[in-house]
């Protein structure tokens, strides 16, 4: 697979004999603004890779995108970068040794604001976008502006600071490498022209940080991500807040790599290194798994914040990718994190990356995976922020107990029985069950199904006179017209043994 960003006025152009013709970027019939560009340092250098190492990656689709993570979760990117044309070179790598010529390090999380381009002149185009002149530079030399924002959550980079032309030798894929991907930006960026902008929503058009709430934020003609779902402090936990934006390139040393000749010398000082480096790798693994341990004992603990800290050191001592606990397709490690996120009060962040991490090691439906996501956010989402469903979910399964195998989850007190109790009251109703609901019961049968467990959440607690006082309540939610008295005649009477047996132990001590 290959996948470019190319402008044809600047492209490279590869001829059936293979030899490479760089073109002149501006078209030939100039016009005037154009012609005195030329003169100038950017006119001049604006299809030399050298002055733009570090592009933005703004015409790559979802395919693309997707395409590259994959290949740079087990090895070093080589791409082609001629003038302002640029081919990721998908076949310059070893599929049967992942990481034959380095890999990337795991990701170095960011926090900080959305920044801003505004793109007004070919130079500005040159300068700052020389990968978009292909589809941008007819709209710029006709007058129109384009503004950007971008928001980067993190950074890649590479396990090598150089890469030589003498290990590319035996793979033909390489021959046309010119650079390689030593690091990427994470994010998210959103491009479109000040025309159709609309106004600002807290400093950005695109609505960043606002999770996609505002719909007067301005559509994107071009954008990788979602900007609207990046955040100080969730951003590294969204989806779409990681795609990557922009490389950082290095062009591949001539000769051998001094590593390499070291590695082949069993018995010289640079093996003895070599081995050096294996032992500390160990040492590192071992340090990840009582990281690893580490934050298992505070899911317990229900230290979402300290889970994910030691997550994070984890995942950069032992940085495998199918053990990173960002990566979904690390199975339980990756659930822990989730679960993590949801008590550290990002709960719809949280429910998604287990979803995810569900969907990458199971074949379980949807509909199933949605649910199940639900289950495990009402044992661990806490916070002002939840929705009304998220309430009553969360009230149903702690009054149940039914989330007791889950590592965090807590037994209820009094205190939680009755907010339990009363939220299920107040929200019956309002939270409409969905089709093949399991959490959510319509307004009868929400009154009914309370019934039991209500009462028994307390009596769980050693509460009697809580448990009587929520068999009250329930029972004149069901349209009990009786008193107190009447109350406790059907708990204690003598009926009760045979219809409300589990009170028998508070007989006596309610007065």
């Amino acid at each position: 697979m290959v996948y470019r960003l190319a402008t044809p006025r600047a492209g490279a152009f590869v001829l059936a004999a293979g030899a490479i013709l760089v073109a002149a970027c501006a078209p030939s019939a100039n016009v005037a603004s154009s012609k005195l560009m030329a003169g100038t340092f950017a006119g001049q250098n604006k299809c030399n890779p050298k002055n733009h190492d570090r592009p933005f990656i703004i015409e790559w689709d979802a395919t693309d995108m997707s395409s590259f993570q994959a290949h740079a979760d087990n090895d070093i990117v080589f791409v082609r970068y001629v003038g302002c044309d640029l081919q990721v070179l998908d076949g310059c790598r070893d599929d049967s040794v992942h990481g034959a010529f380095g890999s990337y390090k795991p990701v170095q999380w960011t926090s900080g604001s959305v920044e801003a381009i505004n793109i007004a002149t070919e130079g500005d185009l040159y300068s700052k976008l020389p990968l978009g002149a292909a589809t941008l530079g007819g709209r710029v030399e006709s007058g129109d502006t384009l503004h950007m924002e971008y928001y980067v959550s993190g950074t890649r980079t590479a396990t090598r600071d150089a890469v030589h032309r003498g290990e590319l030798t035996k793979n033909p894929s390489c021959a046309d490498a010119t650079h390689f991907v030593y690091g990427y930006n994470l994010g998210a960026f959103a491009l479109g022209s000040t025309s159709k902008l609309k106004g600002e929503v807290n400093g950005s058009y695109f609505g960043f940080g606002t999770g996609g709430s505002q719909g007067s934020t301005s559509e994107a003609e071009k954008k990788g991500g979602v900007l609207s779902s990046c955040s100080t402090d969730s951003a590294k936990e969204s989806d779409d807040c990681k795609v990557p934006i922009r490389l950082t390139l290095r062009e591949i040393a001539d000769g051998d790599s001094p590593g390499a000749q070291g590695a082949r010398a069993p018995e010289t000082d640079a093996a003895k290194n070599l081995a050096g480096k294996l032992q500390a790798q160990g040492d590192a693994e071992r340090g990840a798994s009582e990281h690893l341990a580490s934050a298992s004992t505070k899911l317990r603990a229900r230290d979402g914040s300290g889970c994910l800290a030691d997550l994070d050191a984890h995942d950069q001592l032992d940085p495998r990718p199918s053990g990173l606990s960002t990566n979904a397709a690390s199975g339980d490690t990756a659930a822990m994190r989730a679960k993590c996120v949801m008590l550290a009060g990002q709960c719809a962040t949280g429910k998604d990356l287990w979803r995810h991490a569900k969907q990458a090691t199971s074949n379980a439906s949807g509909g199933d995976v949605d649910q199940d996501a639900e289950f495990v956010g009402a044992v661990y989402c806490q916070g002002a922020s939840l929705t009304p469903r998220e309430q009553y979910v969360g009230a149903w399964v702690e009054l149940t107990g039914t989330g007791g195998n889950e590592p965090g989850y807590k037994q209820a007190d009094s205190a939680a029985c009755a907010r339990d109790v009363a939220t299920m009251l107040k929200l019956r109703g309002t939270v409409t069950p969905h089709p093949g609901d399991r959490l959510v019961f319509d307004r009868e049968q929400t009154v009914s199904a309370l019934l039991y467990p209500g009462p028994q959440c307390f009596l769980a607690a050693g509460d009697c006179a809580g448990a009587v006082k929520a068999y009250g309540d329930i029972r004149r939610a069901q349209g009990y017209k009786g008193d107190d008295a009447g109350i406790k005649a059907e708990l204690f009477g003598d009926m009760a043994q045979y219809t409300h047996r589990e009170f028998a132990q508070c007989k006596g001590k309610v007065p």
